[in-house]
């Protein structure tokens, strides 16, 4: 399938996003798997993929720091509530 547009800002592409992460956490759960370990896995994952898929390190760093400026962002809004990682 050939991809040509940018989906970040589509309300659709991200309605779809918290969807499916929010089913994938719940049958981590339900398989008594811990969010932090399935994220850490995520993480592996999706940084292998962009990676064999030929990204440059500077591209895989940018979007490494883009999820670090949300994850700041996210703790100084009201989901600060958010319990910490344990391990």
């Amino acid at each position: 399938m050939a991809d040509s547009s940018i989906h970040e800002d589509d309300p659709g592409f991200e309605e779809f996003i918290e969807d499916i992460l929010r089913t994938l956490g719940e049958r981590a759960q339900e398989k008594d798997i811990c969010i932090d370990c399935l994220s850490d896995r995520l993480i592996v994952e999706l940084v292998s993929g962009v990676a064999r898929s030929g990204a440059p390190v500077s591209a895989i760093l940018a979007m490494v720091g883009e999820g670090m400026d949300a994850a700041e962002a996210d703790a100084t809004s009201d989901s600060a509530g958010r319990p910490r990682r344990m391990h």
